[in-house]
């Protein structure tokens, strides 16, 4: 009895010690409040043992098994200045967070909302208190987007879940009070990329029978599956917070195909390698990053991706990779990335291109910031940063200003 005890103390403490090495070596060395940082680390890599032991083990996906754990936020947004029901925008469901009515009776303003999780993961309920802060800060009228999930709906059901639920409050704005003509997308992360698809979709096919958006806010969007060798996606596979690079590229492959085989191709760019001197590749150019590299002259390469890989190329899919034409009529645009983040270079890279476009464009960059880091206390509100706070107001001061 007294030896499995000491096997079990020891066991216990070499866990400890392994845990603590691994949270104190990979931790950013900029990054700020670092004791809450460790603490969160250490939850999230107990989290994604559990779930690669799932995995291996045989038992499914482990985005099933975390959403069959149902995490539920610690706290909703509950404001008497605040209306919050559920409904359905052409078979969608959406939250809607409606504020208190503006004095004098003039039309409200309207945001639409894609919740960040990779397309596989979260839900509008897990996003509830920071979706009722947007709408609290903005006063606008917020519509949350519940889109399908993968891998059971890969691309492109999300994305047309969104574009749907924005069809539908353009064209039905007013029953909400809401001035059609003031209304934006926004997201963060994923819902960051589906943001931008819906914006790219509406200007290029829609123009004509909608109104125009009035902005698009991205924090800190994943853009693009073309280059996974950005500096930011290298450094993401050692020094990362929350989105080592192989899981940003799972959740790639998930939403494209997931055919999880594909992850090592991924990672060193395989996929791309015979598309490397052409137009897609000009679209994802170093030079966006540091002026000081060429810019690549594109070849005309005529090569043709397997079935299961074409929408790498789709602009809906892989938001940087839309045609200079294509980005000239889109509206105002935010754009926030953070320092410690795989996903930082995209974010960079499109808000050059949009500036190239002629687009309004402020680029709001965070050095000390990592993924995920304005919604830390989603589940758990001691995980708030402060720095999610400035994330968060910085975002509530352009939509209000922009609509």
């Amino acid at each position: 009895m007294m030896g499995a005890c000491k096997t079990v103390t020891l066991l216990t403490a070499v866990t400890a010690v392994v845990l603590a090495v691994y949270v104190y070596s990979s931790l950013p060395p900029d990054v700020t409040e670092p004791g809450k940082l460790v603490m969160f680390k250490a939850v999230f890599f107990t989290f994604s043992l559990i779930g690669s032991t799932y995995e291996k083990l045989g038992f499914g996906d482990r985005a099933d098994l975390f959403r069959s754990i149902g995490v539920k936020p610690s706290f909703l947004v509950s404001d008497s200045n605040l209306e919050v029901r559920d409904s359905s925008f052409s078979g969608v469901q959406v939250r809607i967070y409606k504020p208190q009515v503006q004095k004098g009776g003039s039309k409200m303003t309207g945001l639409m909302f894609f919740h960040g999780g990779g397309w596989a993961l979260s839900s509008t309920y897990a996003y509830d208190r920071l979706v009722g802060r947007i709408a609290l800060g903005t006063g606008a009228v917020v519509v949350s987007v519940e889109y399908r999930l993968a891998p059971e709906q890969k691309f492109p059901v999300p994305f047309e879940d969104c574009l749907t639920a924005t069809q539908h409050f353009l064209q039905h704005a007013a029953e909400f009070g809401v001035d059609p003509t003031r209304i934006g997308v926004a997201g963060d992360s994923s819902g960051g990329n589906l943001a931008a698809a819906v914006a790219l979709r509406l200007e290029k096919d829609d123009k004509k029978k909608l109104p125009p958006l009035k902005l698009q806010a991205l924090v800190y969007p994943a853009l693009q599956a073309f280059d996974f060798q950005t500096p930011s996606y290298a450094r993401g596979h050692s020094v990362y917070v929350n989105l080592p690079a192989k899981l940003m590229i799972g959740f790639w492959v998930k939403y494209l195909n997931n055919n999880m085989s594909l992850i090592d191709v991924f990672s060193n760019n395989g996929h791309t390698t015979a598309l490397r001197k052409s137009r897609f590749a000009s679209y994802v150019d170093r030079h966006f990053l540091d002026e000081s590299v060429p810019r690549l002259t594109p070849e005309d390469i005529s090569v043709d991706l397997p079935d299961d890989l074409k929408d790498i190329l789709n602009p809906y899919f892989s938001p940087l990779m839309a045609e200079d034409a294509d980005l000239s009529g889109l509206p105002d645009t935010y754009v926030s990335v953070c320092g410690t983040d795989v996903l930082r270079d995209d974010g960079i890279m499109y808000a050059k291109r949009l500036e190239m476009a002629g687009v309004q464009v402020r680029l709001a960059r965070y050095p000390s910031g990592f993924h995920g880091v304005m919604s830390m206390d989603l589940a758990l509100k001691h995980f708030e940063f402060e720095l999610g706070r400035q994330m968060l107001q910085d975002l509530v001061t352009f939509v209000r200003e922009k609509l």
